[in-house]
């Protein structure tokens, strides 16, 4: 190590670039790190005063009852990248992250060494990040340390770019209970069962393909990078892997794909995968592709389908094929289905489409959209070029040049409805304030102008139950808030309205809106009366773009039916 320059002090005017020098220097170090698996592996020092300022973890670690006195302490579960940008924090402040893959990495070594302001940074990163490529790792990513509003938005992307998430390389080298997991959703954007089925062959594949791989003994001219341990998710490199014909193998029988991919399963877990199966409740028997197969809704294939594609798999036995075109073809036939395959014969329930049962309404504020107008016939929607420019007033940017630049390109400013139906009715007395929210993200990057709610339905109070008789003023307050819960946008309303109408109430100025980022509406209604409320649909697809309702909730909400449309330009 060489000698430090003499008052090296007098250079450093932040208490950061103090840090960063011994950090750098290594100089008063009185701690060594071995990182990493061999052969990589790499000597850090530190100093343990620093440390334990910053973790309790090491605090234990150096100055506990049980300090670790062996020299050097080995770390064998933190990659080596993400073991160094986690003591330039602790050393710095500052957060070095520069891919998905490093975040992931980052955030378990910030979980083991209880840094919660660093584990937050790198879940926001990953929140920043996410998009069908890399969906799949980041469910896993969130299973394993239970962010279970982060797993959640993953199973939305999922839902909603489920053919992009398929045909993605890196789908063959996500866990196979992800797989299991992606195939038993009911809501899945697929043409047809073919593509979870084509899948499945892929990923049977590619397991072979790396269980061959592990078995064989590194070349000699193999580089470090090739010898690289495992990240403690798996990772999605986009390099596309030769495909390995197992058609013509003598070992390619249902039986050895299946024991191939089971045993390749289990020699593939990283250690932290392992570390944590216990904690996550998974079974010790690692499952095998037999597990996914069995999920695919065969059934509801025609018997050509099946025929041409399936039937002709090394996935399936010719017994098991034959089984299967039975009862396509026969409900009621006596051959049973082979043990555990899905017996449902209703197709994955596809996104709501705007241009599907649903029509759209294209109305100026304050002219309302009559509700029995969407409950009744259906009308035919406007054509995007027939909308009604925005009002002079809402064309204010909201941050700056982004704002603006949007709104240049879209100077026609067009109101576009993203309508969410309503799949169940009733109403709902408001007594003194009602208060409703919804969260929401979408997958393109719009601007949002506004919200959609419905008015009071009459009563004797109110002068009768004759819709178009009379009306009332409407007093309400909407407002936008981003993940973090600050206010984006907002709105105070006070309006005469008629009765059982859908109201457009534009905020004060428009919101760029990020796709994958989670948003909320939410809006109090101040007038007495009967609000009719119920359940909305969650996902929607509205001029492209998709919207996704309810994200971190688990169960729905009868009250977030207040908001029935999300108004947007783009």
């Amino acid at each position: 190590m060489a000698s430090a320059p003499t008052d090296w002090q007098l250079e450093c005017t932040e208490l950061k670039q103090r840090g960063a020098y011994l950090l750098q220097t290594g100089q008063w170090s009185d701690c060594t790190f071995l990182v990493g698996t061999e052969p990589n592996q790499v000597v850090v020092v530190g100093h343990k005063l620093i440390l334990a300022m910053a973790s309790p973890v090491f605090e234990a670690m150096f100055y506990g009852g049980m300090a670790e006195r062996n020299e050097p302490i080995p770390i064998v579960d933190v990659q080596i990248d993400a073991f160094k940008a986690l003591l330039e924090y602790i050393y710095t402040g500052n957060i070095n992250i520069s891919s998905f893959d490093k975040a992931c990495e980052l955030c378990y070594g910030a979980k083991k060494y209880m840094l919660p302001h660093l584990v937050k940074e790198c879940t926001r990163y990953l929140w920043s990040d996410l998009y069908p490529r890399n969906a799949c790792r980041a469910y896993e990513f969130a299973r394993l340390f239970e962010e279970n509003v982060l797993m959640e938005k993953c199973i939305q992307i999922i839902s909603t770019n489920t053919k992009e998430v398929l045909n993605d390389s890196s789908f063959e080298e996500v866990e196979l209970n992800t797989v299991i997991t992606v195939f038993s959703l009911d809501h899945l954007n697929v043409d047809s069962e073919l593509d979870l089925f084509e899948a499945a062959v892929r990923y049977a594949k590619a397991m072979e393909k790396r269980n061959v791989e592990n078995n064989s003994p590194p070349a000699d001219g193999a580089s470090a990078s090739e010898n690289r341990p495992k990240s403690p998710v798996p990772s999605t490199s986009q390099e596309k892997e030769q495909v390995v014909n197992i058609d013509s193998s003598a070992e390619s029988s249902p039986e050895a794909v299946m024991d191939t991919c089971k045993s390749n399963e289990a020699e593939t877990a990283t250690p932290t995968q392992t570390k944590h199966l216990d904690k996550l409740g998974e079974k010790k028997e690692k499952p095998s592709i037999r597990r996914a197969v069995e999920k695919i809704r065969f059934l509801t294939l025609s018997p050509q389908q099946f025929a041409a594609g399936p039937a002709r798999s090394v996935l399936l036995s010719e017994s098991e094929a034959f089984a299967v075109l039975m009862n396509i073809l026969n409900a009621h036939t006596d051959v049973a289905l082979p043990e555990g395959f899905s017996t449902s014969r209703v197709p994955r329930k596809q996104l709501i489409s705007s241009n599907c049962n649903m029509p759209t309404f294209t109305v100026d504020t304050p002219s309302p959209v009559s509700v029995e107008q969407v409950w009744g016939e259906l009308h035919p929607r406007p054509s995007r070029h027939d909308g009604v420019k925005l009002p002079l007033s809402i064309h204010n940017p909201v941050s700056g040049m982004v704002v603006l630049e949007h709104m240049e390109r879209h100077s026609d400013g067009h109101k576009m409805y993203c309508q969410r139906a309503l799949v169940q009715h009733t109403d709902c007395l408001n007594t003194n304030s009602l208060d409703c929210s919804v969260t929401f993200m979408v997958d393109k990057n719009i601007c949002l102008l506004g919200v959609q709610v419905p008015t009071q339905a009459p009563s004797e109070e109110s002068g009768g139950y004759v819709c178009g008789g009379g009306g009332y003023s409407e007093l309400l307050y909407a407002h936008l808030l981003d993940s973090d819960g600050a206010r984006l946008t907002y709105t105070h309303y006070t309006h005469r309205v008629p009765y059982r109408h859908l109201q457009d109430i534009m905020f004060n100025r428009p919101v760029y809106i990020q796709k994958n980022k989670v948003y909320k509406v939410a809006i109090v209604f101040n007038k007495m009366g009967w609000y009719p409320i119920g359940l909305c649909a969650q996902q929607v697809t509205a001029e492209g773009v998709s919207f996704n309702f309810g994200i971190g909730h688990n169960c729905d909400s009868i009250r977030d039916g207040l908001i029935r449309s999300i108004i947007f330009t783009y």
